[in-house]
């Protein structure tokens, strides 16, 4: 399922807030998977990288939808599954996670499995932060 929604942000250069569209992919969650928060600096940072809005936003947004579990930041992804939920081709995947991985919002942990950098999103609650802090 993708959900289409709009999300101000603060325009750095002129501080006025603006809508952005945001897609997001998932489905039913599990119910100790309340919601997911996104940390203010991150959506800063994508935002004004016009390089990954043109399209490995998409990719991060599915991660954060559908792929994370509560209080971690890694996760296991392949190219099959992606490619399957984003509607893209595996050249595009490949791509994506290339830019993400060399901007620093992913980091490679093993041949599939990966973790978005610290202080992105959290899920569910935000009563464990101190495994976020050391994760920095």
């Amino acid at each position: 399922m993708r959900a289409k929604t709009k999300l101000s942000i603060l325009n750095p250069e002129t501080g006025e807030m603006m809508d952005a569209v945001v897609y997001l992919y998932g489905g039913p969650k599990p119910k100790d998977k309340d919601f997911v928060k996104v940390f203010h600096a991150f959506i800063d940072d994508v935002f004004r990288d016009k390089e990954v809005m043109a399209g490995p936003f998409r990719l991060i947004a599915y991660v954060m939808s559908e792929k994370l579990d509560r209080d971690r930041l890694d996760f296991h992804l392949t190219a099959k599954e992606a490619t399957s939920k984003l509607n893209i081709t595996e050249r595009t995947f490949y791509r994506w996670l290339s830019i993400l991985l060399r901007k620093g919002y992913l980091r490679r942990i093993g041949p599939t499995y990966y973790a978005l950098r610290p202080f992105t999103a959290v899920i569910g609650r935000m009563a464990n932060i101190d495994y976020f802090e050391s994760q920095s």
